[in-house]
Formats: structure tokens, sequence, C-alpha cells
């Protein structure tokens, strides 16, 4: 059993007080690529959130206190599962664009590409529960053009509300020319020059009382091609699912980054990882003389 003199107590799980290890979130100012015009550095929709199979948030010992280890968990799992869906719903997305669904389609595929939209949705809240609420984490001053995680956030716990709580919320939904599942509208684009061949689509499933009218105002977007600027409305919010993966993965590499350093340190190199167990046993048919 290692004493607290040899690992930072981020791992000890000793009853004795002591300091707690301090995870900085990030400080948003310190990077040596270039940003965009917000500050912050864009996402390609074909990159994963997490760093590869190796993440540090995938290699976490077995000596890290089990609190800290259930919020590092659930930070990874809510990653991964924006990913894929987000991987899903682009794809989805994409293929109707190009190929557009006849009438009949468009029942399957919009459980398709709602599932997707509102897994991400809930994936995004549950990272902020565990993110900003994990022990030992600490937030410094904010910095200028860098929104706060709770104000980026603060439009998907809305839309989530709405979602949630659909039944109690129905006049307000109505009240904003609301579905009952939302909205979702994207860009899809296939060649720039010599002209620009691109569709801004909208998907709205459920009953209409009128034909409705397509937008006619002018879009200004960046296009990571070939499908961006994914966004999904419900009661009145909006919120843009390819933006706010910046600003997730910005905190993620930088926990990673932090993390990295507390794991690499000797007395953790040679401390067991256990983790995304699997199992499975036979089953046999009870013998009928016995029973």
């Amino acid at each position: 059993m290692h004493s607290h003199t040899e690992i930072p107590s981020f791992f000890d799980r000793s009853d004795t007080p002591k300091p707690e290890r301090i995870l900085n979130a990030p400080d948003l100012s310190v990077r040596t690529d270039q940003p965009d015009r917000d500050g912050l550095f864009p996402v390609c929709g074909s990159d994963n959130l997490l760093l590869g199979r190796d993440s540090v948030l995938r290699q976490i010992p077995i000596n890290v206190d089990t609190k800290q280890a259930l919020f590092l968990d659930g930070i990874r799992h809510a990653v991964e599962i924006m990913d894929v869906a987000y991987r899903r719903l682009r794809d989805a997305l994409t293929h109707m664009a190009l190929y557009p669904p006849a009438s009949s389609e468009l029942p399957n595929i919009s459980a398709y590409a709602f599932l997707d939209a509102w897994s991400f949705v809930d994936a995004i809240d549950r990272f902020r529960m565990m993110y900003t609420q994990m022990p030992g984490i600490k937030f410094g001053a904010a910095k200028v053009g860098i929104p706060p995680l709770q104000e980026v956030m603060q439009e998907f716990r809305k839309l989530r509300n709405v979602a949630d709580h659909l039944a109690q919320r129905a006049d307000f939904v109505l009240s904003r020319n609301g579905a009952a599942l939302g909205e979702l509208n994207w860009l899809t684009g296939i060649q720039l020059q010599p002209e620009v061949i691109a569709w801004h689509c909208t998907i709205r499933p459920g009953t209409l009382q009128s034909v409705p009218l397509m937008q006619t105002k002018p879009i200004f977007s960046t296009l990571d091609w070939p499908t961006d600027s994914i966004r999904l409305s419900a009661g009145g919010y909006e919120g843009n699912l390819s933006a706010v993966r910046t600003h997730i993965a910005v905190r993620i590499r930088h926990l990673e980054a932090q993390l990295q350093s507390v794991f690499q340190q000797p007395t953790q190199a040679q401390v067991s990882v256990i983790n995304d167990v699997f199992m499975r046993r036979p089953v046999k048919m009870a013998n009928s003389a016995s029973q």
C-alpha cells in the first residue's frame, strides 16, 4: 500500500486529511496554433473529442480515488457518446442532403436522426455536470472572448428541459410553433469552385397544420465539408451541435494533458489499469431428470 508521501493526494484513498490535488480548468489563451475569430479552435466533424484509443481518460489507474475515478469515467463516457452520436448524425444528414428521401421514408429517417441529436444533447448535459462538479477541479478567471462553459451550455440545458418535460410544457412549445421532436437544420456542400453547390436543409417530423415555408434569409456560417452547422431547435431554443464540440474539445484536451502528467510520475509507472470489462459464461439446459 502506497503512503501519502509517495502518491499525490489525487490518488489517496485514506481518511487522513491532506491537501486536495487540484486540476486546473483550461487556460484557453495559451495555445500555439491559430485560433478562430472567437479565440477557440475548430474541431472537424470527423475528429473525435477524445484523442484516440490510448486517451489517458481510458487509462485510469486503480489507485485513483473512487469518486474522482467515477467523475473521470462519466466525462469520458459523455464525450464518447457525443462522438458516436455526432458522427452518425452527420453522416445521416449528409446522405439526406445528397439523396433527398421520399415522404414515405421520412418517419424512419427522422427517428434515427433525432435519436442521435437528442443523445448528443443529453451527453452534453452529462459532461457539463461531471466536469464542473468534479472533485478537485479549479476554475480560473474568465478569459476575454472565451465564454464560460456554463454559458456555452445554457441553450442546451433549455433544450433538454423542453424535451424532458414536453407534456408539462406543451403550451409553451406550441406558442413558439414548435414540434414534439424539434427541428434539425444543417448545411451540406459538395463543391466550392467554379460555383458553390450546397444546400441548407431542414427536417421537422410530426403533424403540421400547413406546409412550412423554407427559410430565405442569408446564412452566415463556416462549412466543415461536407456537413456543418447542425442545429437542433425546440420550444424556441436552438443549439449548434457542430459549434459546441470546439468548446468541449479544448477542455477535454487540457484535462487529458494534466492527467497525463500526473499518471506519468514514477510512483504511478507500475500501477495497474483495469477497465472496460466484458464477460460471458456458457448457459446449459437444466437436466429434466434432476428437476
